[in-house]
């Protein structure tokens, strides 16, 4: 299990900085477009060019969302795995616990699901706040 929330961990970073990567390249025309139009407002205006701006400024943030849409679904994506591995070894174990003796499995073995299930929160917790 530990392997595969590393291989999954290591998929989600490289995704999520690549993302990351790209959203601030759509960041910065939109940012450098505003500014340039606060600076020559005088001018935009004179020439009667208020809706090509706009226009153009528009396009730049839509360029932008898109890739920060993209960049919080790949966290979504992680989200929901790790909810999921979490599921199911709490499945399993309430399994193991419900079907087994008790003499096999004790209940107070049950501290390494809890264990496990914390491991895996903050595994992902970890993940998400390393973009």
């Amino acid at each position: 299990m530990m392997i595969y929330l590393s291989w999954l961990q290591g998929y989600f970073l490289a995704a999520s900085r690549e993302l990351t990567r790209l959203d601030s390249i759509t960041k910065a025309p939109v940012i450098h477009h505003f500014s340039e139009s606060i600076s020559g407002v005088m001018t935009i205006r004179s020439f009667r060019k208020q809706d090509r701006f706009c226009q153009e400024n528009v396009s730049r943030v839509n360029a932008n969302l898109c890739m920060d849409f993209h960049n919080n679904g790949s966290n979504e994506w992680l989200g929901f795995r790790l909810e999921l591995i979490g599921r199911i070894i709490l499945c399993a174990s309430a399994m193991f616990l419900i079907l087994l003796p008790s003499s096999i499995i004790r209940p107070g073995n049950c501290m390494l699901t809890c264990y496990c299930l914390w491991t895996i929160s903050l595994k992902g917790f970890d993940s998400s706040k390393l973009i």
